[in-house]
């Protein structure tokens, strides 16, 4: 399916009229998660801001971490865009896939930003002494189970 046949149905499943702008990109709300897409020849880029980037070398290992092989970002990758200094959470989809694959990467991506969300606001003192983190394993590990 093309990407714009995606947006449509993805616009009847949650009630919006969903098209590409001119220059190729849409945005959805999913609850207070606000997530881009723009597309590109035959790529689709999805995109959402997760928090504001940090010039802290423990932060900094655990995203290069998470992002080995996409482990725990639901195959997707955490960046710094240097605009305004904050981390996103892309992936790219290359070349025309189902709906039914669509949503499963999108509601991986869902996921992912939520919980790197939710992660980055942790306090760095809880960080070290592991308490958020063993709040927030289960889920990583669903994250884990769906990609």
């Amino acid at each position: 399916m093309n990407f714009d046949n995606l947006m449509s149905q993805l616009g009847n499943t949650v009630h919006l009229d969903l098209k590409f702008s001119d220059n190729g990109t849409v945005s959805v709300m999913f609850d207070e998660d606000e997530v881009f897409f723009e597309k590109y020849e035959n790529q689709l880029y999805i995109f959402a801001e997760i928090g504001t980037a940090k010039d802290n070398t423990f932060v900094l290992k655990r995203i290069l971490s998470a992002n080995y092989l996409g482990n725990e970002t639901g195959q997707g990758v955490i960046s710094i865009n240097d605009t305004d200094n904050s981390f996103t959470l892309h992936r790219l989809i290359d070349g025309e896939i189902s709906y039914r694959e669509f949503e499963k990467i999108l509601t991986i991506f869902i996921k992912a930003v939520r919980y790197w969300k939710e992660w980055l606001l942790i306090p760095y003192e809880e960080i070290l002494d592991n308490k958020a983190e063993k709040n927030n394993e289960s889920k990583l590990m669903d994250l884990h189970s769906m990609a």
